[in-house]
């Protein structure tokens, strides 16, 4: 009786693992069914299409037992192609699937992304911000807030080292309070309905920090998808000296689709075209105008945007101010400064 049930647990077994992958390969061809009709560079589907059939036959795929392992590993393969990517299992019968708040409630619960706003020595801006929150009336008036509150610095430092991106209309907004004309920040070309939509600054926003107000901006290999944007747009308007890393690499907008079996996949659906440079930063990033470790990135810009306005202050307790903290700069990042001197 006892080899009985062995034999019939291990059928059984054998039953669920060839469902298990049954299930699993229909969710790739889904995905990949969806990703032809939808993906915006429609030029790189063929690629994607053999790397996820080849992936299919591949000991690893065969490996994953479970819905969540699944999701993990097909964002995986798909994010070496574009970093927007995303695989995700939704079913309402996975009890024991992770609850993820969404993007836009997280920052709209936490002071729309905006952790730090100060004034430092030398009289030097520095605003720290994880996210493009959705643009809605309490939004606006925390930018607006942060804004006015360092509209009477000598130069500011926007830290977007680890801001993960967001919305498109923020990136607007915050913009506009930068330049003093209507300017044409950045074109997204739309597959679906094969058009072009054109982004300006918004001409009833108050210029609090017009050029040639100097403007430095830190990023990192953390900085993506509208963080890049609006440092990309900046750097090619002539707007901002970018210090840091390369950023991540993501400039296609994207959304959600329903797939078989419980799953959903974030797709990209649209592609930045800058009308400057004409193309986007996807795949290489924002490459910034000087290169430093993301870490001594802060104390770089500071220390440039000191040295830039130092000559300008009249101000003669500004100046030694000035004056001193460059020097403890210095001592305490020798290696970023070695041609400089007091």
């Amino acid at each position: 009786m006892k080899y009985w049930f062995l034999i019939i647990t291990c059928v059984w077994c054998a039953a669920a693992v060839a469902r298990e992958e049954g299930v699993n390969s229909a969710v790739l061809l889904s995905l990949l069914t969806t990703i032809e009709e939808k993906y915006v560079l429609t030029d790189h589907t063929s690629q994607i299409k053999q790397a996820l059939l080849d992936y299919q036959n591949s000991e690893a795929f065969y490996a994953i037992k479970t819905p969540n392992d699944l999701a993990s590993q097909l964002t995986r393969e798909l994010n070496t192609f574009d970093k927007h990517f995303t695989v995700q299992f939704v079913s309402d019968t996975n009890q024991s699937a992770p609850q993820q708040e969404s993007w836009f409630k997280r920052l709209n619960r936490n002071n729309s992304g905006f952790n730090k706003v100060e004034v430092l020595e030398g009289n030097i801006g520095y605003i720290d911000f994880w996210g493009f929150a959705s643009l809605t009336e309490a939004s606006k008036a925390t930018v607006s807030s942060a804004l006015t509150f360092l509209s009477n610095t000598d130069a500011l430092i926007l830290d977007l080292r680890n801001n993960g991106g967001g919305s498109a209309e923020m990136v607007q907004y915050l913009s506009s309070h930068f330049f003093a004309k209507k300017t044409h920040l950045n074109s997204f070309y739309t597959r679906q309905t094969d058009s072009t939509s054109e982004f300006w600054t918004f001409e009833n926003v108050e210029t609090v920090f017009p050029a040639p107000f100097s403007v430095y901006i830190l990023i990192s290999n953390n900085t993506f998808s509208a963080a890049e944007e609006f440092a990309y747009n900046f750097k090619h308007l002539g707007r901002a000296t970018l210090v840091g890393q390369p950023s991540k690499g993501g400039a296609n907008p994207w959304q959600w689709f329903d797939i078989e079996h419980g799953y959903r996949a974030g797709i990209p659906v649209a592609m930045a075209i800058n009308p400057i440079t004409e193309t986007n930063w996807e795949g290489v990033g924002v490459i910034p105008h000087v290169s430093v470790n993301s870490e001594n990135a802060l104390n770089k810009a500071y220390f440039m945007a000191l040295q830039n306005i130092r000559n300008n202050v009249n101000n003669e307790f500004q100046r030694n101010e000035i004056k001193r903290k460059l020097a403890e700069l210095m001592k305490e990042e020798s290696s970023l400064f070695p041609t400089f001197s007091l």
